[in-house]
């Protein structure tokens, strides 16, 4: 098998430009995977596809691919698991996530973990290529990278009579190097706009000792160029320093997306109103381009016999390391906007579907209420079945508007003293009936050790019962779920086992995430938000408390949660 060295080392030509671009897709969707190995054969690429994440793995594993396209919701293993694999096997095998029901949340985990780009379901081909050729773009210039560190090292050994110079340059290489490292994991410490700019300016002013730097942001309002934070520089100054793309020395970096070395300020009055705010000797002036459009500049100043060449090389690698950061900020940012107004509609959704859900209800119950009026056998089937679903689309709101709660910190809690045992025997005396409908008994041990402790009835209750729900809805017909809470002095245990199907360990970890659900057939037959774990998590946490499972496949599960005696200080 040829491998990746294989392919750069070779002195032929010929052989360079043989080997095809390898893309891997994968997808569970087969139109999908249709679509992306037409449009990608097209282009010329060799494709190869598969629809789960374990073969997946194993492809990557055992084969060599440039890009890999996978979705994240994958059967199996998840697409995440498949970016940690690909990039094990190769760090610089791009990795593009397909997403489509996944919060933008996981989208940026996956790239933190190593994840090129992701693209959102439904999808534009043309962009979607545009991604590609830019992943494979990305690729193509680390192996370029790599090819010219080895025509370093070979330059080296033919040039050992130059060896102090060369020694020389190798250390100041290595030097900026790691200054770019050291600034890079500064820089990507916050996820702040403005605290990431303020480390930007720090770092850029510290690489190439000089004691000011700004750093101009574009502003969607305006169209103007902001100063956004600055070191060296009168913080009061900040609102007054801006231009205008096209306007000046800035201006012409706007548009040029070129980096320029402006010298003997002094004589060039005039030339851009920003030098009346900031008035200075000379000046490196720097793009920071991203997708192809200019986000701001990175601004140096007063660099005592001027700014070299090699000032500009160094800083031209902040600046793009600088402009991923601010691009993550601006990301960040923006998600977290979406996501309070996502929960601020869902909120407000769901508070007006259960308002006319109250009325279907009761209009329900008045209809099946023979008091009233007598209805055929099979119109109060049909009836029984209407309230079952009217009952069932409630505590789906109610899971909704909790977790929504929940998510702004404001799910309400009312602590006092309550009796554990009092609180669990009604929880369990709720669901028997639910049991019953299936035969499935349910046996409850109590420790004389529980007592008292200090947390909201109701909430608890609702942890329980959505616990015993969920062992009730994955047990067999005529089976058996087991209670059992303990104390001690320090708070109180209660587990809930069943004996069904059990747990893959692989997806125990997805248990407790937001409207999972378990890929396999009794999962969906059972239906749900797949919220109810969520929530219950949200409650026992609030609690300062914890929650955990403990299951093996075909014996069953056990859920857990403890709570302390007492409030913890603070909550």
């Amino acid at each position: 098998m040829t491998t990746e060295a294989d392919r750069e080392t070779t002195n032929d030509p010929q052989a360079e430009s043989a080997p095809r671009v390898r893309i891997l897709v994968v997808d569970d969707e087969e139109q999908v995977v249709q679509i992306f190995q037409d449009l990608l054969t097209q282009q010329g690429y060799e494709v190869v596809s598969c629809s789960n994440g374990d073969d997946a793995i194993a492809k990557v594993t055992t084969d060599n691919f440039d890009l890999v396209l996978t979705d994240i919701n994958l059967p199996g293993v998840d697409g995440l698991e498949v970016v940690r694999a690909a990039k094990a096997a190769d760090k610089d095998t791009c990795v593009i996530l397909i997403t489509g029901c996944a919060s933008t949340t996981t989208a940026i985990d996956a790239l933190r973990q190593g994840a090129y780009d992701y693209i959102t379901k439904p999808f534009d081909l043309w962009e979607t290529a545009k991604a590609i050729e830019r992943g494979l773009e990305s690729r193509l210039l680390a192996r370029e990278n790599r090819r010219l560190i080895r025509e370093l090292e070979t330059a080296n050994t033919e040039l050992q009579q130059h060896e102090v110079i060369l020694r020389r340059k190798v250390e100041q290489a290595i030097h900026r190097q790691a200054a770019l490292i050291e600034a890079g994991k500064a820089i990507s410490k916050s996820l702040n706009l403005h605290d990431t700019c303020q480390v930007v300016a720090e770092q850029a002013a510290r690489m190439v000792g000089v004691s000011r730097c700004v750093i101009f942001l574009l502003d969607a309002g305006s169209d103007e160029y902001l100063a956004e934070a600055a070191t060296g520089v009168d913080p009061a100054l900040l609102p007054m320093m801006r231009f205008q793309t096209g306007v000046g020395y800035h201006g012409q970096t706007v548009v040029d997306a070129q980096g320029r070395i402006v010298e003997d300020l002094k004589t060039q009055v005039g030339t851009e109103s920003l030098w009346e705010h900031l008035p200075a000797t000379n000046a490196l002036i720097l793009p920071m381009v991203s997708k192809e459009s200019v986000i701001g500049t990175l601004t140096a100043l007063d660099h005592e016999g001027g700014f070299s060449r090699e000032d500009q090389d160094v800083l031209s690698m902040l600046a793009s390391q600088a402009t991923i950061a601010i691009a993550n900020a601006h990301l960040y940012e923006r998600t977290k906007e979406l996501d309070r107004l996502k929960s601020e509609f869902v909120a407000v959704v769901s508070h007006e579907v259960r308002t006319p859900l109250t009325s279907i209800k009761g209009s329900l119950e008045l209809l099946a209420d023979r008091r009233f009026m007598e209805l055929p056998t099979p119109q109060r089937e049909l009836l029984s079945i209407s309230q079952a679903n009217t009952e069932r689309l409630i505590t789906l709101i109610n899971d909704i508007l909790d977790f929504s709660k929940l998510e702004a910190s404001k799910l309400p809690m009312t602590m006092e003293r309550i009796d554990v045992q009092r609180v669990l025997m009604e929880a369990v005396d709720n669901i028997r009936s639910l049991a019953g409908q299936r035969g499935i008994s349910i046996d409850v041990s109590v420790d004389d050790s529980v007592g008292q402790i200090e947390a909201d009835p109701m909430r608890v209750g609702q942890v329980v019962t959505n616990l015993l729900g969920n062992a009730i809805k994955f047990s067999p017909d005529n089976g058996r779920v087991e209670v059992f809470a303990s104390g001690d002095p320090k708070g109180v245990t209660v587990s809930v086992r069943d004996y069904g199907s059990g747990i893959a360990p692989r997806d125990v970890s997805r248990l407790f995430q937001r409207f999972a659900q378990l890929d396999s057939s009794t999962t969906r037959k059972a239906g749900g938000t797949g919220l109810g774990l969520v929530i219950s998590k949200g409650i026992v946490e609030q609690h300062g408390g914890t929650i955990w499972v403990e299951s093996a496949v075909g014996q069953g599960s056990t859920f857990s949660f403890s709570l302390p005696r007492s409030r913890p200080a603070g909550q």
